[in-house]
């Protein structure tokens, strides 16, 4: 193939065309080599049919252009926007205080804002989304005292399975660099192996219990081991999206070098005076141009082939909208979108988020296990409420009518706790559990107070928003 290469290089002058080939070529070529360097290890693969050195590659790519391109920052934000709003929010019932303790201890400490906050959270969705994958660090200490962080993905170079079973993982091998250069390794439990049974690597090394983390993996867009980026897809018309733009601009710069012709009667010196009364001189909007019959000033007509090379944009644009998932109008051109179309392309966008949604409400549920269950609290009682906010307005309308008109007809629904999670999350209400026991306080203080009269000025004010 390095011959091949050569022998096209020589015989072909250098066109766009054939550059790009070259490239493709080159790509293909270094792809076949990496496979033909022997039997891939399963444990290490980023994912089925997908060689590791091609997944950090792609972790690597995505990370760059999320920073810096702007269709890959919106898709990005989007799907964390529509996920996540506010924050999720959880809650127990009132007579699980053991529950409650343990969790309030865990999701209010300082020392795990960072992840489990509502910006936390918002992070962990973005880092899933950009790396296809996020590694949570468990810390599980006395009393109750709980850490979680992140590790990031690039430094998890093992996964030691049941031989019998890849889906059951057992320890996660970590490689990283310290502060101050030093190389380190260490293997941690998994989520499913806390008790920290041993297992062999795939070099027939034993591993045991450890010390440390449990680490709790969730992947995204894979049907292996190893999460992919969310805009690997799109990574080759992300790349040509920037290279169009760019000789677009190229072109508008060209044509506005020179804006104005002049011909002039006479010789180099009738030039010469036409240029110093207009060349570098900042001439003010409206102004006169005064000549003689000596000279004709006109403007130069120029065709940019802005309308097909729209065209040729969206063409591109089309294919890295379907990479993420979301409508095309969604990226900054809401010219070609309407209220009808709006609603039948968004019900698969919608379903796109709310099983996204899912993901992470099983995660979270998870991890909230690993923490009950290391405090000594049964496992029938392991129920907690997560609550993500409502997908779009028309969810947050269709809540708050169905909220006012079910406590007219079922009004001892307005002690349920999950009741009031949603009316105040319908709201807009960022610390729900926080209110809740507040108004929780305030019932025991006057018994006879109840949601519904809470709620009053909340059923006026959506009255007069629908007005």
């Amino acid at each position: 193939m390095n011959e091949n290469i050569g022998l096209l290089r020589e015989a072909w002058p250098t066109t766009m065309f054939q550059r790009y080939l070259m490239e493709a070529a080159t790509s293909v070529e270094n792809e076949l080599a990496n496979e033909d360097k022997g039997w891939i290890n399963l444990s290490t693969t980023a994912t089925m049919g997908l060689s590791d050195a091609t997944r950090i590659g792609a972790v690597q790519t995505s990370r760059r252009y999320y920073y810096t391109d702007p269709m890959a920052a919106q898709a990005i934000r989007l799907w964390t926007d529509y996920t996540f709003g506010t924050g999720m929010t959880w809650s127990v019932e009132e007579e699980n205080k053991e529950i409650k303790k343990v969790l309030e201890s865990f999701w209010n400490s300082k020392d795990n804002k960072s992840v489990l906050s509502a910006r936390g959270q918002r992070k962990s969705s973005d880092k899933l989304l950009v790396d296809g994958e996020i590694f949570f660090a468990i810390f599980l200490g006395p009393e109750g005292q709980n850490r979680i962080r992140r590790i990031d993905p690039l430094e998890i170079t093992d996964i030691i399975t049941n031989p019998d079973d890849i889906e059951d993982v057992m320890y996660y091998k970590r490689e990283w660099v310290d502060q101050q250069g030093k190389g380190l390794s260490a293997y941690f439990r998994s989520a499913g192996n806390i008790k920290g049974k041993p297992y062999k690597d795939y070099a027939g090394k034993t591993i045991s219990g450890t010390e440390g983390p449990i680490v709790y993996h969730i992947t995204h867009r894979t049907i292996g081991q190893r999460g992919t980026p969310l805009s690997m897809p799109a990574h080759f018309y992300l790349k040509y999206n920037q290279k169009f733009l760019a000789s677009r601009i190229s072109i508008a710069l060209a044509l506005s070098r020179f804006a104005w012709k002049t011909k002039v009667k006479g010789g180099q010196a009738a030039i010469d005076a036409v240029k110093a009364k207009t060349n570098d001189k900042e001439i003010a909007a409206g102004s006169h141009l005064l000549e003689n019959l000596g000279s004709d000033t006109t403007p130069i007509r120029t065709e940019s082939g802005a309308s097909a090379a729209y065209q040729d944009g969206r063409m591109i644009k089309l294919m890295i909208a379907s990479a993420y998932g979301i409508p095309e109008q969604y990226f900054g051109d809401i010219s070609i979108g309407n209220l009808a179309t709006a609603k039948t392309v968004e019900l698969p966008m919608m379903k796109m988020f709310q099983s996204y949604q899912a993901i992470w409400a099983g995660a979270y549920k998870d991890i909230n296990d690993i923490v009950l269950e290391h405090n000594g609290v049964p496992e029938d009682k392991w129920y907690v409420d997560l609550d993500f906010p409502a997908i779009a307005p028309e969810d947050i309308a269709q809540a708050a009518v169905a909220i006012v008109g079910i406590l007219g007809v079922m009004p001892e629904l307005a002690e349920s706790d999950d009741v009031k999670q949603v009316a105040l999350m319908t709201m807009g209400i960022n610390d729900p559990a926080e209110v809740i026991a507040q108004l929780t306080q305030e019932a025991k203080r006057n018994p006879g107070r109840s949601l519904a009269r809470d709620l009053k000025w909340f059923r006026e004010s959506l009255s007069k928003r629908e007005h």
